[in-house]
């Protein structure tokens, strides 16, 4: 009997061992971790056995074909950053499924810019600032920290706080954005998100994350909700459902950006905060391209040195007056900026 088992479990392994064998390497002309937008996707299916190919089905993103033995895929309109290229080949009547993970870059690095201060007003020099936007010529801001989370309404020339309301102290608060009269406020570990009366300050909801495990920041344009997690990702959620629909990956021209925090739409860019970093992105929401960085790191000597200051991350942008505002995590100080050519 134990001959009998042994038997068959060699043969099930050696089955197995056959079924598995590979059939086909994918020959890339260019490196597949290093690829650019712009550029071509050139790849050829190479036979490691006397299969004979077919045809060949592949899909990289939206864009999808049928070919013969070679891949020839022009990399526009494409999104950045990490990818799967899926193949199904046929050969000999029968089907072999493969996936190779792609890198998609920007063909250019981004313009390096810098800032003129305009103006200066008073902030809250206790508020851990998360999130910062105006909406209807008045400044919410959302205020992060266990215990001391709230969201509040702030007149920006004053730094007066006009209306506040306290976070159970469970939430930790992150970043908000406003949307047809409501106020869309994260938390940070929690896993849901607040929704809210623009006007009395009620809470009207809740939201549940989807395939993301945190909320960073929010920002919005006409069609969607952006939100950072922390990742290498800004997901794209339908503003009516709130559902996850798709992300883009911030990305250079050599590498993929983690943790944007605070995000801001400015004129059709994503401006967004790098955490611990005194600088923000500009990005491109189409593809994830990281087109500029504004340089803000003098910025922080111009407030007052504390033991609990911390890093730049709030930005602001009035589309009526088309001013850009940015304070920081216990910034004594609200600055109106304008960004320049470095």
């Amino acid at each position: 009997m134990r001959n009998f088992l042994f038997l068959l479990f060699t043969l099930t392994l050696v089955l197995t061992s056959c079924k598995d064998k590979k059939h086909f390497k994918l020959d890339f002309k260019t490196p597949a971790d290093n690829l650019k937008i712009g550029k071509t996707l050139e790849v050829e299916v190479v036979p490691l056995t006397d299969k004979t190919i077919d045809s060949i089905a592949f899909q990289f993103q939206k864009k999808s074909d049928v070919t013969t033995n070679s891949i020839q895929l022009p990399l526009k309109d494409v999104l950045l950053g990490k990818h799967n290229l899926s193949l199904k080949i046929y050969a000999d009547d029968e089907m072999f499924e493969m996936t190779q993970p792609l890198k998609v870059f920007n063909n250019k690095p981004p313009k390096i810019l810098s800032y003129e201060v305009v103006n200066a007003y008073p902030h809250d020099i206790k508020a851990y600032t998360q999130g910062l936007e105006f909406y209807q010529d008045t400044l919410y801001e959302s205020i992060g920290h266990y215990g001391k989370s709230e969201l509040r309404k702030v007149d920006f020339e004053t730094g007066k706080i006009l209306k506040s309301h306290q976070l159970k102290d469970h939430y930790f608060g992150e970043g908000l954005t406003i949307l047809n009269d409501k106020i869309y406020q994260l938390t940070w570990r929690e896993g849901e998100g607040l929704i809210y009366d623009v006007n009395s300050f009620e809470v009207l909801d809740k939201f549940r994350y989807d395939k993301s495990e945190e909320g960073w920041g929010l920002c919005h344009d006409e069609n969607y909700i952006y939100k950072s997690d922390g990742t290498d990702k800004i997901w794209r959620l339908n503003p009516e459902t709130l559902e996850e629909i798709d992300y883009i990956q911030p990305t250079t021209h050599n590498s993929i950006s983690e943790k944007l925090n605070e995000l801001e739409y400015v004129n059709g860019k994503i401006y967004a905060n790098t955490y611990q970093k005194d600088g923000v992105a500009i990005i491109n929401p189409q593809n994830g391209a990281i087109e500029a960085v504004v340089d803000f790191r003098k910025l922080k000597k111009q407030v007052r040195q504390h033991s609990d200051l911390d890093v730049l991350n709030g930005i602001a942008y009035h589309s009526k007056t088309k001013k850009l505002y940015v304070t920081g995590k216990n910034w004594n100080k609200l600055f109106e900026v304008k960004v320049i050519s470095k």
